[in-house]
């Protein structure tokens, strides 16, 4: 295989984490084979690069979500105390969500972050309130 420069590292990690070529693709761009690119991908320090990226922009994605979570939390509790007949409903299923809800703080350990897929998010709770008709 031939060496990988620096420059063009920089290039070809620049482009994957862009994501806008497919293996081929982007092999193609970066003058080398599929198999060229897939042996650099198996290299542990591009692995370790590229795993790190996607560390940053997990945690990106914790940083945007927790700015959103007080607002998502205020509307459930304003839908929760609501004084008007009509939405009763909608203010008691709001406090059995408020009730049921574990916001969970950004996890470092891969382990730990997984949730359970049956929990709702935050953001489908609210969705479900938005979409109810006030009766």
């Amino acid at each position: 295989m031939r060496k990988i420069g620096t420059k063009r590292r920089a290039l070809l990690i620049h482009d994957i984490f862009n994501a806008q070529h497919d293996v081929v693709a982007l092999a193609k761009a970066h003058g080398l084979s599929p198999h060229e690119l897939a042996t650099w991908a198996g290299d542990p320090q591009t692995q370790r690069c590229l795993h790190g990226l996607c560390v940053l922009a997990d945690l990106q994605t914790q940083l945007l979500l927790s700015r959103y979570r007080l607002l998502a939390a205020s509307r459930l509790i304003r839908l929760a105390t609501q004084e008007d007949e009509a939405g009763q409903d909608v203010a008691r299923k709001a406090c059995v969500d408020l009730l049921k809800l574990d916001l969970k703080r950004a996890m470092f350990d891969e382990a730990d972050a997984e949730e359970p897929p049956d929990e709702p998010s935050l953001r489908d709770v609210l969705a479900r309130y938005e979409d109810e008709p006030a009766a």
